[in-house]
């Protein structure tokens, strides 16, 4: 019987399945047609394929091009937690990086990902792909599925003006809504897919709206793939060859031939860190106000040094009067004040003042937000104390998350746009930058002052390595980095930081916030801002964040790796007074890691330079950033070939850094990186006068797009000449002579899917996706790796001392635009052999030059998993058995530092070694002496 329902009707409809009743209803609404699943294209069989011929292309939506701008050309916003309707956010926009419906899910892939509004009927954006192979793929798409709603969206590829494949997502559930997941937030994330039929050669994909939908559309990534068998799942990647080979290498242990010259054992006087105000090292800390109200009592009544503390009262109640005072009884805490209340602190009398100058202690202001207010007659006197009186004593601005907090300005003084090329972008930021910075500090201080680049501590997070090498170069002396608890490769963005600092001479400060996607993890009740009333975009406390294990390791990682500086964006957050009930006032967590760090720093200020014998060279207006909101170059500028390029090169010297990136989001996988090689890397641009910095390193990498100028392409045959071993790509020889590289490109292209080492027999059969490669003719080089038809691959061509590697593959990337495996092989000959030191442990591990010997600094990332919200589990069986060798050098003795333990040295087979033995979460630092 056919039945003919009304509006509101609801109906209980009852299955049996499973051996279960199931039941829910149904309620009829003409208003809303159900909506009929899209029709699917055929299903192909299952076609056995080689490994060697499995596609993977992955794309990242956020990276397509068509996404809505605004009229200077950055993406439109269209963040989750906002939800904007089509007539605030129009079109296709940037969603990421998410908040805690996207974190609590793993986090979107990579970082951003794409939205667009309900309401919208109709938007597009693309990406121009290349197939690599004729056959049938699957085509899959991560995006937010909606429970009862319907989410529409279209895919189309594109061959020869022939749409090939059309695919409506969206159109129904695919989680179930009574998933975890779903229930809580509304939507989950998912996978759908289809079958395509493609064919070898150029094609377009687009995600295409053609229609409003009941709920907002949200898509993350896109897979081609014509492996029929893989099942994508959460943001983690297929297994990518040159991943694949690296894991394969780095598991059988294989021992490969060194192409360099022995690792140098004396490190370059550039790597010695210049001293900030007099001071290899210190602590700039927020100073409480009340500290300098109570400086003219009597010393028994007040704290003897400068401190902040919450609740500030029970501090004074414990601590004044008694120089016992943990943490901020330390000389390396420097006191750190508000520019707000600068006219109050500089003025003669102030106790601010009389501290300074009765202590001699270095000092920073911090800028967050806020305003120095001075009077006309206040502002010259104040500017007066600051470079006269002070001058050794002023740090500078800290400036956290910005560059000086002039951005209000931009819209009317920055000339920007998407069709300029990034050198103008970049010469138009440091004009705006100069410009504005001048007129902030003259309307300030009523006077004259300029920019004040040597008194800016820019401590950006997002486009701290875009703007590194810039703003050292535009003068900064301490630049400092942020780092949100989850951008992955911690040691990658400190290599920009650091290279940076030694490239112009400077120094480098970590500005210590604690924040994991939305959360910080917290001690304290001023610090929770929203509570749990506003728990979908902010809640802070104690089990918000990254785990105490991040913590700890951040401290021993950045002053290890070299920072002169740490300062804590709280700094209030160290003590507490538990509950419930009555217990004494006292360091909480956060405090007793603190507190050992900086015991540990007063004992062991030899810490030594880093050693770091690889440098990536950049072009000096890359702008490249991974992690940024948005990520696009200068905020305008699309992302290119090259800019996929570094990510892969990164990815691969910070080996297996994209692999755990894939992750479900978490503090200690995707920050702190147990790289195969070390964290033995600087980065360096093309700076036409700093160019002699490259003479300081062993093995220099280019990367991503070059153009070499005259005087850098005879910097680099001199650095040749001179015993360096540099790293060109068929990409980058734009200005290089024959003579140098050896080799003459012919013009012409062939493609192969594998090559053979000529250096190592074991590692013949280098297979994975389709490459194309620049066929050349063979002059004074030697071949190091070939295709299969005998085709040069990579040369090596030895000029002197040194020798210059010739890669015929551009950008070193296949069709699918992953690094290939020969790249990752030859990668792996000349870090592998970069260092006197060998460390053997699945820890991420820094080595540094002391005047004694040598430090190691281990830290095991296994074993601690803590979520955005709750506590941390440790699986506790997941200890790192770590031997440290020191080939060819005699060890004296060996000791660890944080413990202060002697090591026992043994010598099985002759060679000399160092045991230790990591727990979950754990750090070491292992100091060896030599003769």
């Amino acid at each position: 019987m056919i039945t003919t329902l009304r509006a509101g009707v609801r109906l209980l409809v009852c299955v049996v399945g499973a051996g279960a009743l199931l039941c829910g209803i149904i309620t009829f609404s003409p208003a809303q047609p159900p909506v009929p699943p899209s029709p699917r294209p055929p299903v192909f069989p299952s076609v056995a394929k080689t490994p060697s011929a499995h596609e993977y292309l992955w794309l990242e939506a956020e990276n397509m091009r068509g996404l809505a701008t605004n009229p200077r050309g950055e993406p439109v916003i269209n963040s989750s937690w906002l939800n904007p309707p089509k007539a605030k956010a129009p079109g296709w926009g940037i969603n990421g990086p998410g908040v805690s419906a996207e974190w609590t899910q793993g986090g979107e892939s990579e970082w951003n990902s794409i939205a667009a509004s309900a309401d919208e009927t109709k938007a597009t954006v693309y990406q121009d792909i290349e197939v690599p192979r004729t056959g049938n793929y699957n085509v899959a798409v991560r995006y937010a599925d909606w429970a009862h709603k319907t989410e529409n969206f279209v895919v189309r590829i594109v061959q020869n003006g022939e749409e090939v494949f059309r695919y409506e997502f969206g159109p129904h559930d695919i989680v179930s809504p009574h998933d975890e997941v779903s229930m809580y937030w509304g939507w989950a994330f998912t996978w759908d897919q289809a079958k395509a039929s493609l064919k070898k050669g150029p094609a377009r994909v687009t995600l295409e709206i053609e229609k409003a939908a009941n709920a907002r559309r949200h898509v993350d990534c896109l897979l081609i793939t014509n492996d029929l068998n893989y099942v994508p799942s959460g943001r983690s990647k297929p297994d990518f060859a040159a991943m694949r080979y690296l894991r394969e290498w780095s598991t059988a242990g294989t021992q490969l031939s060194p192409l360099t010259s022995p690792a140098f054992t004396d490190v370059p006087s550039a790597w010695k860190r210049p001293r900030v105000a007099g001071r290899d090292f210190l602590m700039p800390w927020n100073i409480a106000k009340e500290f300098w109200t109570l400086y003219d009592k009597p010393s028994a009544e007040r704290p003897l040094y400068p401190f902040h503390a919450e609740p500030i009262d029970q501090f004074v109640a414990a601590y004044k009067g008694t120089r016992d005072v943990p943490i901020f009884a330390s000389q390396l805490i420097v006191p750190v004040i508000y520019i707000n209340d600068l006219p109050e602190y500089l003025k003669e009398g102030s106790p601010f003042l009389r501290y300074l100058r009765e202590t001699k202690s270095p000092f920073a202001v911090k800028i967050n937000y806020g305003a120095a207010n001075f009077s006309p007659e206040e502002g010259p006197p104040a500017w007066q104390k600051l470079t006269g009186e002070f001058r050794d004593q002023f740090l500078g601005w800290i400036s956290g998350e910005s560059i000086g907090y002039v951005w209000d300005d931009s819209a009317k003084h920055l000339k920007i746009s998407g069709k300029m090329t990034r050198r103008e972008l970049l010469d138009a930021h440091r004009t705006f930058y100069t410009d504005a910075l001048a007129r902030k500090w003259s309307s300030s201080f009523h006077t004259e002052t300029g920019p004040m680049w040597d008194r800016l501590i820019p401590a950006q997070s997002t486009s701290s390595t875009s703007f590194a090498h810039a703003l050292t170069n535009w003068g900064v002396r301490l630049l400092g980095m942020e780092t949100a608890a989850v951008q992955p490769m911690f040691a990658m963005r400190i290599a920009f930081t650091r290279g940076a600092a030694r490239q112009f001479g400077g120094a480098f400060l970590y500005y210590h916030a604690p924040n994991f996607g939305d959360t910080a993890i917290t001690f304290t009740k001023a610090q929770s801002f929203a509570g749990p009333d506003n728990f979908f975009h902010s809640r802070y406390g104690a089990t918000m964040g990254p785990s105490l294990s991040w913590y700890r390791k951040t401290y021993y990682l950045y002053y290890m790796a070299g920072a002169s500086a740490i300062y804590l964006e709280q700094g209030f957050d160290q003590f507490f007074k538990p509950g419930p009930g009555e217990h004494p006032f006292q360091l909480n967590p956060l405090g007793r890691i603190t507190e050992e760090f900086v015991k540990f720093a007063e004992r062991h200020p030899g810490r030594g330079s880093p050693y770091t014998p690889v440098a990536f060279l950049l072009d000096q207006a890359h702008g490249w950033e991974m992690t940024d909101y948005p990520h696009w170059p200068f905020g305008v500028a699309p992302l290119e070939r090259h800019d996929r390029a570094l990510r892969e090169l990164f990815g691969a010297a910070y080996y297996p850094g994209l692999v755990v990136e894939g992750e479900p989001a978490t503090a200690d996988r995707q920050a702190f990186v147990s790289s195969v090689f070390g964290d033995i890397f600087d980065i360096l641009v093309t700076e036409d006068t700093r160019r002699n910095v490259i003479d300081d390193y062993q093995i220099i990498i280019a990367g991503g797009r070059l153009d070499w100028s005259k005087v850098w392409s005879e910097k680099l045959a001199d650095y040749v000449k001179r015993g360096g071993v540099a790293v060109v790509n068929a990409a980058q020889v734009k200005g290089l002579p024959t003579d140098l590289l050896g080799v003459k490109p012919l013009g012409r292209t062939a493609e192969a899917d594998s090559a053979n080492c000529a250096e190592d027999e074991s590692n013949r059969g280098l297979s994975g996706q389709l490459f194309r490669y620049e066929q050349i003719e063979m002059r004074a080089a030697q071949v190091l790796v070939k295709a299969p038809n005998g085709d040069p691959l990579v040369t090596i061509n030895r000029i002197g001392k040194g020798a210059l590697i010739y890669c015929a593959v551009p950008d070193l990337l296949g069709l699918d635009e992953r690094l290939v495996p020969l790249a990752a092989h030859l990668f792996a000959h000349l870090f592998s052999n970069a260092t006197p030191i060998t460390v053997d442990g699945d820890v991420e591990y820094l080595i540094n030059r002391t005047d004694r010997g040598w430090a190691v600094t281990l830290i095991n990332n296994n074993g601690v998993f803590k979520p955005q919200q709750g506590l941390a589990t440790v699986n506790r069986s997941a200890i790192v058995n770590v031997v440290i060798t020191l080939p060819g050098q005699p060890i004296e003795s060996a000791r660890e530092w944080i413990e202060e333990k002697a090591l026992e040295i043994t010598s099985p087979a002759g060679q000399q070694r160092v045991e230790m033995s990591i727990a979950p979460g754990g750090i070491a630092i292992v100091e060896l002496r030599t003769p």
